[in-house]
C-alpha cells in the first residue's frame, strides 16, 4: 500500500471564497494513507493549514487532550465549522407552517379535560409534539413555527431556541397582563387609524370638485376685477349723487382662484386692495389627525428599539436643533399618553391627582423635543377651541370701516386732508387675530 499523501488545498477557515470546511475535510481524510497513525495524520493536519489564519490560530490554541487522536480532532474541528444544514421545505415542514395561531387566541383560557390552560401555552405544546413526532428533535423547524405567532404575542418571546422545549418554556413564562394590555394598545391604534381613515375621506375632495378647481386656476390674458369700496379723488360737491361717480377700472390682473395680482401695485383679494387673504384655521379633529401620521408604539422592548429608531430618523431628517410642526410631529415614547389628553409635558403620563410639569418628579423624562412637541399641540387645540367658540358668539357678518388717508378737492386750486374710508369684509379679520400678521394690513397697501 502506497504511503503517498495527496494533495489538497490549504485550509484558511474564514468561509472565503466559498470554502467549506465540511468538504475539506473529508477531502483531506481520503488524501492520507491508510496505514498511517493518529500522530502522524494530526501532524500532516496541522501542515494544511494556512499560515497566520484563523485555522492556524483555532489549531495553536487546541489543548495537548484534544490533540491525542484524530478522533478528537475531528471532533473539536466540525464544533468550530459544523456541518451546513439544508434548507429545503418538505411535507413536515408544511405541516407546521399550517399551524398558525389566531390574534384571538392569545390570552384567552381554554378548559380541556379536569385542567384548562391558555389557548396559546396548548397550541405551542401541540406543534412542539406534532414536530417531535416527526423526529425533529433538534428543533430545526421552530423557526417555521415562528411565523404563525400573531406579534401581539411574537413581541414578547426572545425567538432563539434550540430544542422544543426551551420554545415552549418561553411562551409559558409570558405574563398574561403583558398579553392583555398589549392586545388593548393594539385595539386602540386599529381605532385611531380607522378614525383617521374615516377623516381622511370625509376631507378629500371629490373628481369633480378638482376638475372645477383647477379649471379655476387658470390664467386669462386679460380680466377686470371688481372695484373696491375705495372712494376716488374727486370734485367735492355735497348734491352730487354717488350714484354719478364715475366707473373705475382696473389694470389687468392674474387670476389665481380668489387671488388677483395686478402688474404693478398691491395684491387683490376678492376686489380689496390691500387686504390679506383669510386664514382658515385648523379644528380639533383635524390637529389630532395631523399628529397621528407618526404612529406610537407598543410598550415593549421591541417597540422601544422601533421608538428609538424614529427618534434617531427624526433627527437625521430635521437636524438636532429641528422644530416640530403638524408636518413633522415628532415620535411619542411608548407607554406614555396620547398628545392633547392634558398629560404631564415632563412624564408623558396622566395621573390622578394631575400634576404640573414642574411638579413632576420621574427619573426618566421625555425628550426635550417631544416635551416641546406636546406643549405645542397643546396650545394648538386650545386655540381651536377657543376660535370655535369665538364663530359661533359671533356669528354675524359684521363690515368694518377704517381710516386712510386720500387727497380730496373742496374746490379748484385747494385742497386738504380728509378721511376717506374703505369697508373690509368681516372675513379678512376675525375675532382672535388682531395681532396676528395675516390678520394685518401692511403699511403702503392703502
Amino acid at each position: 500500500m502506497s504511503d503517498t499523501v495527496k494533495a489538497i488545498p490549504l485550509f484558511y477557515g474564514d468561509y472565503g471564497e466559498n470554502e467549506n470546511p465540511s468538504a475539506w475535510f473529508a477531502q483531506f481524510e481520503l488524501s492520507l494513507p491508510m496505514n498511517w497513525t493518529d500522530m502522524q495524520r494530526v501532524q500532516r493536519f496541522g501542515m494544511q493549514l494556512t499560515p497566520g489564519e484563523a485555522a492556524e490560530e483555532w489549531y495553536q490554541s487546541l489543548t495537548s487532550k484534544q490533540l491525542s487522536s484524530f478522533a478528537d480532532l475531528k471532533l473539536v474541528f466540525f464544533k468550530r465549522w459544523p456541518h451546513p444544514k439544508c434548507p429545503k421545505l418538505t411535507r413536515a415542514q408544511e405541516r407546521i407552517m399550517a399551524q398558525v395561531l389566531k390574534e384571538e387566541e392569545v390570552g384567552e383560557w381554554t378548559q380541556v379535560g379536569r385542567t384548562g390552560n391558555y389557548a396559546h401555552v396548548i397550541w405551542a405544546i401541540n406543534i412542539s409534539k406534532l414536530a417531535l413526532g416527526m423526529g425533529d428533535v433538534n428543533g430545526a423547524m421552530i423557526e417555521y413555527a415562528l411565523e404563525g405567532i400573531p406579534n401581539v404575542l411574537k413581541d414578547h418571546l426572545e425567538c432563539a431556541y434550540t430544542t422544543w422545549e426551551e420554545f415552549v418554556e418561553d411562551i409559558q413564562k409570558v405574563p398574561n397582563v403583558k398579553l392583555k394590555r398589549s392586545r388593548e394598545d393594539l385595539e386602540k391604534n386599529r381605532a385611531r387609524d380607522a378614525e383617521i381613515a374615516k377623516l381622511k375621506a370625509q376631507n378629500s375632495p371629490s373628481p369633480l370638485l378638482l376638475s372645477q378647481q383647477f379649471a379655476q386656476m387658470s390664467i386669462p390674458a386679460q380680466q377686470t376685477v371688481p372695484t373696491s369700496y375705495r372712494l376716488t379723488p374727486r370734485m367735492f360737491n355735497p348734491n352730487m349723487s354717488t350714484s354719478t361717480f364715475p366707473p373705475v377700472t382696473t389694470q389687468p390682473m392674474f387670476n389665481v382662484g380668489p387671488f388677483m395680482t395686478p402688474r404693478n401695485g398691491p395684491p387683490v383679494y376678492n376686489g380689496t386692495r390691500g387686504a390679506f387673504p383669510p386664514r382658515t384655521p385648523l379644528t380639533r379633529a383635524q390637529i389630532l389627525e395631523r399628529t397621528a401620521l407618526v404612529p406610537q408604539r407598543p410598550n415593549t422592548e421591541a417597540g422601544m428599539r422601533q421608538y428609538e429608531g424614529d427618534v434617531d430618523l427624526w433627527h437625521r431628517t430635521y437636524g438636532t436643533d429641528g422644530m416640530t410642526t403638524l408636518d413633522r410631529p415628532y415620535p411619542l415614547r411608548p407607554g406614555t399618553a396620547l398628545v392633547g389628553s392634558g398629560e404631564c409635558y415632563n412624564c408623558g403620563m396622566v395621573m390622578e391627582p394631575t400634576h404640573l410639569s414642574s411638579q413632576c418628579t420621574t427619573s426618566s423624562p421625555l425628550h426635550p423635543h417631544e416635551t416641546k412637541w406636546r406643549q405645542q399641540v397643546a396650545g394648538m387645540l386650545r386655540r381651536a377651541m377657543l376660535q370655535q367658540g369665538a364663530r359661533s358668539s359671533y356669528g354675524t357678518p359684521v363690515q368694518y370701516v377704517t381710516p386712510t388717508n386720500q387727497p380730496l378737492y373742496q374746490s379748484y386750486g385747494n385742497h386738504y386732508m380728509q378721511p376717506v374710508y374703505h369697508i373690509t369684509p368681516q372675513e379678512e379679520q376675525s375675532w382672535g387675530e388682531q395681532n396676528d400678521a395675516w390678520g394685518m394690513q401692511e403699511p403702503g397697501y392703502e
